[in-house]
């Protein structure tokens, strides 16, 4: 008689795991908030869709910043660029990054087939702050992940630094 054991995936595995699952559909719609209108820096570590997703985190997580021409996508791009060799945050940094455009995550996460970036910024922030108290613990990682990024560089910055007093 042949038994079959329970199949495990941690916590860790699964995360990944779905994230992978979430940044495939951003394969498919290369470009999909970069439209006419839209300008985008030169960049050098980071995709202009990537650049366009983090700046519409920064809409909703930085929007009352002291920094006024603080660019969330351009220090994402900086981080990123400023490392010498791949680091394992750059490697979940690059999954999340699709997050937003992602259909598949819009889906998933939320039963809807607008991804984050297509949303104006009061509706993106009601799906950001639903996301902070929902009962799925997925939904609250990646909320909490993409705050703590976002404050993470601000507070990177050399003007926030100076508006903080660390820097004269």
């Amino acid at each position: 008689m042949v038994t079959l054991e329970p199949f495990t995936l941690s916590r860790n595995r699964f995360i990944k795991f779905a994230l992978k699952c979430f940044a495939l559909t951003a394969v498919s719609l290369k470009g999909v908030n970069c439209g006419p209108g839209l300008v985008t820096p030169g960049l050098r570590g980071i995709s202009p869709e990537a650049y366009h997703n983090f700046k519409s985190l920064q809409e909703v997580f930085l929007k009352d910043s002291p920094v006024p021409n603080f660019d969330l996508g351009l220090a994402l791009d900086k981080y990123i660029y400023g490392h010498p060799y791949p680091i394992e945050t750059e490697s979940v940094l690059q999954l999340l990054l699709s997050l937003p455009s992602s259909i598949l995550a819009a889906i998933a996460l939320d039963f809807s087939f607008t991804p984050m970036v297509k949303l104006s910024a009061e509706e993106r922030e009601k799906r950001l702050l639903s996301w902070k108290t929902s009962s799925l613990g997925l939904k609250r990682g990646v909320y909490s992940i993409f705050r703590q990024i976002s404050f993470f560089l601000l507070s990177s910055d050399k003007e926030y630094q100076k508006y903080v007093g660390y820097l004269k």
